[in-house]
């Protein structure tokens, strides 16, 4: 099985990752094999007559979760000898939804989908159901209306995580206190998952807690420190809790709030279950991750692509199993990534 690699416009090049080099036809559009650069356009690319194909429309290469995700989707579909088209958003729907029907004019066999926005992608999964390629969505929700035309939706269920990190905060603040809001892109449905999640559940609690302020941080690290040196500006010690959609923003919060010194650290709430943030338990740092497998996740969403080929029936939705991890079993568990 190879596993191509495939960026259209020549501006995500520059994003692309890894050790293989950056090169673009007069396309705009690059393409790897394995670890080795090929210098072909997707017309230029045969696959095999009768082999099964599945079209992988990822969120982005060079993501601390992401990429995990992508590797272990290829080892699942290399195990059963399945070939793998993958094409990177790096992160902007727009570019997913072109993806999307790049996809389908292949006439692949299947097509999982890595959804940015809940409603950006329904014209083309409703063009793949016209066309009778099954579609699968991987770890982001989208709206019901999305969810509807796909085969199956398995990854997590972010809203779960919100509700799970809304009672950790609500018992570790006593029922009352303030706290803000680090969260992903605008619009993404992990991002509106995670955040309706906590504020709804704290809604449903009658918590006295109040959320000063929710700001977008993209998932990025260094984003997230800017952003926090100016929550911490406008709310200093005000702020009691911090509740952060993963934990790269988490990281971006504690960095922000060691360069003023403070020593009386908020509570930190994150999500992922990365080995900063195991860490960051250890130091007393943090307060709580959510464990959930990147490997786990991709592996996921071929082995349910894999089955739906094989004529089985699947779940609609197929979510990961999520454990919360804090100081009292910080040690019992391995990082996610």
């Amino acid at each position: 099985m190879k596993t191509r690699h495939l960026r259209i416009g020549a501006a995500l090049c520059s994003l692309a990752v890894l050790a293989a080099a950056c090169g673009a036809d007069d396309t705009g559009e690059t393409a790897t094999e394995g670890s080795e650069a090929a210098e072909e356009t997707t017309d230029d690319v045969e696959l095999p007559a009768g082999d099964q194909t599945v079209c992988y429309v990822t969120a982005a290469e060079a993501h601390p979760y992401v990429t995990p995700a992508n590797d272990a989707l290829a080892v699942a579909a290399d195990a059963a000898g399945t070939e793998v088209i993958r094409l990177s958003q790096e992160f902007d729907a727009q570019t997913g939804t072109e993806q999307l029907n790049t996809c389908i004019a292949r006439e692949v066999d299947g097509i999982i989908l890595w959804p940015l926005d809940p409603a950006a992608y329904v014209s083309g999964l409703a063009a793949a159901d016209t066309a009778g390629i099954p579609t699968v969505l991987i770890n982001s929700p989208m709206d019901e209306e999305g969810l509807a035309l796909a085969d199956s939706f398995t990854g997590p269920d972010t809203y779960e995580q919100g509700i799970i990190s809304a009672n950790q905060m609500n018992e570790l603040l006593g029922g009352s206190g303030k706290v803000v809001i680090i969260a992903g892109q605008a619009g993404n449905g992990t991002t509106i998952g995670r955040t309706d999640g906590f504020t709804e559940e704290l809604e449903r609690l009658g918590s006295d807690i109040e959320v000063l302020a929710t700001v977008n941080a993209d998932f990025d690290q260094q984003k997230a420190l800017v952003a926090s040196r100016d929550l911490i500006t406008r709310f200093g010690d005000e702020i009691d809790g911090v509740y952060a959609n993963d934990d790269t923003m988490a990281r971006g919060f504690i960095d922000a709030y060691k360069e003023t010194g403070g020593t009386n650290s908020p509570i930190i709430i994150g999500i992922n279950g990365q080995t900063d943030a195991f860490q960051s338990i250890r130091d007393g740092e943090m307060a709580s991750t959510i464990l959930q497998s990147p490997d786990a996740d991709g592996k996921l969403a071929m082995d349910t692509m894999l089955a739906i080929l094989a004529g089985e029936d699947v779940e609609a939705r197929i979510p990961l199993e999520l454990f919360v991890i804090d100081p009292d079993n910080v040690d019992d568990f391995e990082p996610a990534l």
